[in-house]
């Protein structure tokens, strides 16, 4: 596959995991848990666009962890620090100002600096935002991959990401599900967690996989799905609240659906791209992507408070979410037409 081939797919798969995520969060409602239909509606809708986060991070190891072929490690940290750092500390206070003054969700009382200092930790100071801190997680871990030499990267972060698959999520999800009495502790942490995917992203961006292999891959997805989605029917509908075994983005679901998409999108949707509109829509957004993941949740919320709407309408959670990605791409567009103020959608 060439490089431009390359790069065509991973911008594919940045905008769409930037149009999943504003699904989800307009999505909402598929936490309160109903017996009416549009849960049902909900819960299809969370499972489809599950993908977003674990993509995200898969994108981010497939185009850093060869970092140090085009720079530094002091320029890695650089960058990083100005295109994701200082842009979560600032949206995360422009977001506490914002459920303060304009949402009065929380109270000015309730705020020190203890409580700013721990919602930057831990990325609660605007609730859709703790996936930065795995993703700094990621950051910080690369380096060391990186070091790798290329001839023993391949066999390395196979073994990695094969060990991790099975100790890590494979067995505690088998656990789970069939309700064993077993007191399972065994993990691997050097793959754990959300660098699962960075490293897995790494590898399916870096090396092809038969036709066969992403028929599996593909088949695997599909279970993937039906497990997030009729598990999670089927176990909250009986317990009257939503159950999240099947939930949870390292859980078995979310991890063969996620690397299902991921395959899918670098050797099949990737063909849309012939079609010169859809070639130019996607570079158009790509510049895009991660100023959405910034400020799409003021705007659903926005929309919900201005015009009273009934956040479990189906119009809403299907048509909000493109009003949201116009008006996203309007603001951010405007804000980098600002001196200075433009460093915060990178």
């Amino acid at each position: 596959m060439n490089n431009n081939k390359r790069i065509e797919y991973i911008s594919l798969a940045s905008v769409l995991s930037a149009i999943a995520v504003v699904y989800l969060h307009a999505n909402s409602c598929f936490w309160q848990f109903s017996t009416a239909r549009y849960w049902i509606t909900a819960n299809f809708i969370e499972s489809t666009f599950y993908f977003a986060v674990p993509i995200f991070f898969m994108i981010s190891g497939a185009m850093l962890i060869d970092y140090n072929k085009r720079y530094s490690l002091k320029e890695y940290f650089s960058k990083r620090i100005t295109k994701t750092l200082i842009p979560f500390i600032i949206w995360s206070l422009i977001g506490l100002l914002i459920q303060v003054y304009y949402m009065h969700t929380i109270k000015i009382s309730s705020i020190d600096l203890t409580y700013i200092i721990n919602g930057l930790l831990n990325g609660s100071l605007v609730q859709v935002y703790w996936f930065f801190i795995p993703l700094f997680c990621i950051y910080l871990s690369i380096p060391v991959f990186a070091a790798i030499p290329d001839d023993k990267k391949k066999d390395i972060l196979t073994y990695v990401c094969s060990l991790t698959f099975i100790l890590n999520i494979l067995i505690p999800f088998l656990i789970s599900v069939f309700n064993l009495k077993i007191n399972y502790t065994i993990s691997i942490a050097v793959g754990g967690g959300s660098l699962f995917f960075a490293l897995t992203g790494y590898l399916l961006h870096k090396y092809e996989i038969s036709k066969k292999y992403r028929i599996i891959l593909y088949i695997l997805a599909i279970m993937g799905f039906l497990m997030h989605f009729l598990g999670t029917y089927y176990l909250s509908t009986s317990a009257g609240e939503v159950i999240k075994t099947y939930k949870g983005f390292t859980n078995i679901p979310s991890v063969l659906y996620s690397l299902g998409i991921f395959v899918f999108i670098k050797y099949d949707i990737i063909k849309l791209m012939k079609f010169n509109i859809i070639k130019k829509i996607v570079g158009f957004l790509d510049f895009y992507t991660f100023g959405i993941y910034l400020i799409h949740w003021y705007l659903l919320q926005f929309l919900i408070r201005t015009f009273n709407i009934n956040n479990t309408s189906i119009i809403y959670r299907l048509f909000a979410p493109l009003i949201v990605l116009v008006l996203s791409v309007i603001i951010i567009y405007l804000i980098r037409k600002i001196p200075i103020i433009k460093k915060i959608v990178p």
